[in-house]
C-alpha cells in the first residue's frame, strides 16, 4: 500500500474485479471517506490488463484518475466496485 495526500492529482485508481466487465453500461467507484459517515461515488471507466483474481488479460478493471479536490480527508478510505447493465 502506497502513502497518498489530500489534494492528489493525477493519480490512477485500479479496482481488479476478477470477472469481464466489458459489458457493464454504468461504472463507478463507491467510497467511504475516513470520516466514515461521507460516502460517494466517482465515475470509473473499463480498463484492460492482467488480472490477478482472474488469472488472465481482459477487462477485469475499473479505472478512475484523481482530480484535485477527491482526496479531501486523511485516513483509511474504502471503496468497491459498482457495475450495471442496463
Amino acid at each position: 500500500m502506497s502513502k497518498h495526500y489530500i489534494g492528489e492529482i493525477g493519480t490512477e485508481f485500479l479496482l481488479d474485479c476478477g470477472v469481464d466487465i466489458s459489458d457493464g453500461v454504468a461504472m463507478y467507484i463507491k467510497y467511504k471517506k475516513p470520516d466514515g459517515s461521507t460516502v460517494g461515488t466517482w465515475s470509473a471507466t473499463a480498463y484492460s490488463s492482467h488480472s490477478e483474481l482472474a488469472a488472465a488479460t481482459g477487462t477485469y478493471f475499473l479505472r478512475h484518475v484523481l482530480a484535485g479536490t477527491e482526496l479531501d480527508q486523511a485516513g483509511d478510505w474504502y471503496f468497491q466496485a459498482y457495475l450495471a447493465n442496463t
